[in-house]
């Protein structure tokens, strides 16, 4: 509940037609789906939804809480359970009224953007100017400052833009008290192209791996780098998602690979990253994409004997590739690289810009990766197994050791059939790192699912650290807890961290800080004793800061 007192003083902040507190508008925040502990996909309610339109608004909407009692949490375009309150009393600041450009420097190559800016807006502006943004995987609808400042942000283009925390510069920061810090060259008053000097840098406490998910602040401005496009200033397209047909640029190539196994498919990757080629790269199982494209058929062609072992095992590894080039011969260069390194490491290769249509769709799905969300069709909902950003040959572990323990609720008929080798797997850093998420489709109408949910979650925890020492990312609480003490106890310095800039508490640190123990009534018995095991030989020796 909100008292009237602050209420008003929310009113003042950013006018009376810009903040409600009226159930049915706050009812609209809380269908969230990921990374949520009811598995029904509702979320705590927020006490009032508040829209700020700039930095002095959102100033005082911190103020506000700081001095009420209240805790705030922003949300910017939006993807997830981690854009919305986690726990009571929490005003919700909806970013949607901050989507300026403030600036491209063609010259220095950034751009400057405000919480609402979406990729595809950031995109359509750059690519008039020869410049290219970096979208993450999630799509084009997603802001590039959240992703930038406060998530992972990974993509089909970090083979060549690297990945969302690479690409962040400076920022403007309003810290859980209500100042305001600019990291950087901004925060000298130099400009924005530098995040960590002359000015004040505090990179790995803004974001560290993965951000704080507004657990430690809202960010108004944020300055991102900008790469090379090669292609046309404006894209002519026509149709939506599945039926769209788009001009493909005259230096540009789309390939699908596949490799025999994951030796040879990662020493390719290897190669490819060694030879500096390649635009967008992404590996996705082909059962995804026909599931994503026909929904009530593509998983199910896992139950056909013959196409099975197909799908599953023959083309378990596949590759897309984009290549691009600012000219005929650097493209036909890249080209002839490409093709001696598949036949050096046994794979084949589709062309798919002689399959024509193909070309003109995967030119839309791939540069701007509209494809992606409809993740949501199969099943109506889906989830993934998170990990962080790892060295290339311990993700092939990971995919596999993720794969395997999705296998009992696949039997179980707790998640969809997919052959449970279904990562979103995108290289970068030169092809040595790379990110890797294993999805898995549900309905939220199968009470199993449902159920199963925390079960996965722990299973795929308990095989990634027992059979490749690489733990998940620790988003949810449970994950959390049961990973501080194996790396370095973590989240005693987290928390502190989070008491030292936010003396009032006034930050929601559900994703951040947070934990909670998994629902083990839930969890077999036996590999509740493999993990407790598992937890004790690898448990960080130095207790840490104190608590």
């Amino acid at each position: 509940m909100i008292s009237d007192e602050a209420y008003r003083e929310l009113e003042a902040a950013v006018g009376p037609d810009n903040v409600s507190r009226e159930p049915a508008v706050l009812e609209g925040y809380t269908w969230q789906p990921f990374l949520n502990d009811d598995p029904a996909l509702w979320i705590t309610r927020p006490v009032a939804a508040v829209l700020p339109s700039s930095t002095e608004e959102v100033q005082e909407v911190v103020r506000t809480c700081n001095r009420h009692g209240l805790k705030f949490k922003a949300l910017s375009t939006g993807w997830g359970a981690a854009s919305g309150p986690t726990t009571e009393d929490v005003v919700q600041l909806d970013m949607r009224r901050m989507d300026r450009i403030l600036d491209i420097d063609e010259r220095n190559m950034i751009a400057v953007v405000e919480p609402y800016v979406s990729g595809a807006q950031l995109q359509a502006e750059t690519m008039k100017l020869g410049l290219n943004t970096h979208i993450i995987g999630a799509g084009p609808s997603c802001s590039p400052l959240a992703s930038a400042t406060s998530m992972s942000g990974v993509g089909h283009d970090c083979i060549y833009m690297a990945y969302s925390a690479r690409n962040v510069v400076g920022v403007e920061w309003v810290l859980p008290d209500g100042e305001v810090l600019r990291l950087g060259t901004p925060g000298s008053g130099l400009g924005w192209y530098c995040g960590d000097g002359p000015g004040p840098s505090l990179r790995g406490i803004m974001r560290g791996a993965l951000g704080a998910l507004s657990g430690l602040g809202v960010f108004t401005k944020c300055a991102l780098k900008l790469y090379n496009w090669p292609g046309p200033a404006r894209l002519k397209s026509e149709g939506l998602v599945l039926d769209s047909r788009v001009e493909v640029p005259e230096h540009m190539r789309f390939y699908m690979m596949f490799f025999p196994g994951p030796r040879e498919f990662a020493d390719a990757l290897y190669k490819i990253g060694e030879s500096e080629i390649g635009y967008g790269c992404v590996r996705i199982a082909p059962v995804a994409y026909t599931a994503l494209v026909m929904p009530h058929t593509g998983f199910s062609l896992l139950d056909t004997k013959a196409i099975r072992p197909i799908l599953a095992d023959t083309l378990a590894y596949p590759l897309t590739l984009v290549l691009a080039g600012s000219s005929a011969g650097e493209i036909a260069f890249q080209e002839q690289v490409l093709k001696r390194i598949v036949l050096e490491y046994d794979g084949f290769m589709l062309d798919l810009n002689k399959m024509g249509p193909m070309a003109s769709f995967m030119g839309l799905n791939l540069l701007r990766v509209s494809i992606i969300p409809l993740a949501f069709r199969p099943g109506g909902i889906f989830g993934t197994c998170l990990d962080g950003n790892e060295a290339l040959d311990t993700q092939m572990k990971w995919v596999d050791a993720i794969a395997e323990a999705k296998q009992e609720f696949m039997e179980r008929e707790c998640i969809m059939e997919d052959g449970g080798n279904n990562p979103y797997f995108v290289p970068y850093e030169n092809n040595t790192w790379a990110h890797c998420e294993v999805l898995y489709a549900y309905s939220v109408d199968n009470k199993g699912a449902l159920d199963a949910l925390n079960p996965i979650e722990f299973s795929a925890t308990l095989n990634a650290i027992e059979l490749c020492m690489t733990p998940l990312s620790a988003f949810i609480a449970p994950v959390r807890k049961a990973l501080s003490p194996l790396a370095g106890n973590y989240n005693r310095w987290q928390r502190r961290i989070s008491s030292a800039f936010d003396p009032h508490a006034a930050a929601d640190t559900g994703f951040y800080t947070e934990e909670a123990d998994f629902a083990y009534e839930r969890i077999d018995p036996a590999k509740r004793k493999r993990f407790d095991e598992l937890r004790e030989r690898l448990k960080w020796t130095d207790s840490g800061p104190p608590r």
